[in-house]
């Protein structure tokens, strides 16, 4: 009998080296990262592996592996987890010129995309106006490319956290991206 091996993190790390390295295009790069993460939170445990998470709360971010040789639009794609609090949002955000993968390990988080609308187009001014959303739950994996605008909320409820692994296919903190407020249509830098 063939004992098969279970798909790691590391050989997860390998898999998106390999799409840099023979991909250039980012939407088939961000589509090859999504289906490789999707084999990886079908393999329990791992995360729990590599981090030290209490039974409650450990709420934050932790780094789980920064790659400084390949990446789009420039090399330092970081893989990393996101601890969520019941209920925790953001304001919607865009990610510069890179694209992100996000993946649901433990939880359920609410993605809602957004774009501007312009006079021309059901509004008087330039106006900021949701145009979808979506849930996502264990093992479930969405991909936002460049300039494509959107905010998470932890949708676990009052009493659980949502552990939501995510791809950078550069770090963002080095790049920059912008913030948006739908109350006020404004817009603003995102801190580095």
């Amino acid at each position: 009998m063939t004992q098969t091996t279970a798909y790691s993190m590391d050989a997860f790390i390998d898999d998106v080296k390999d799409i840099f390295a023979n991909i250039s295009d980012p939407k088939a790069q961000a589509e090859a990262v999504a289906d490789h993460l999707k084999d990886l939170l079908a393999v329990p445990g791992w995360l729990e592996e590599r981090l030290d998470l209490p039974e409650e709360g450990g709420y934050g971010r932790m780094d789980l592996h920064l790659e400084e040789d390949s990446g789009h639009p420039g090399p330092g794609w970081l893989l990393m987890c996101s601890v969520q609090r019941p209920g925790q949002d953001n304001l919607p955000h865009d990610h510069g010129a890179a694209w992100v993968v996000y993946g649901v390990y433990d939880g359920a988080i609410e993605q809602t995309k957004w774009r501007w609308f312009f006079p021309g187009e059901g509004v008087k001014e330039a106006s900021i106006k949701e145009t979808g959303r979506f849930t996502q739950r264990d093992g479930s994996v969405a991909y936002f490319l460049p300039g494509e605008i959107h905010n998470t909320r932890n949708v676990i409820g009052t009493e659980g956290r949502s552990l939501v692994v995510r791809l950078e296919s550069q770090k963002l903190d080095r790049i920059t991206r912008y913030q948006y407020n739908p109350l006020d249509n404004s817009m603003r830098v995102m801190d580095r």
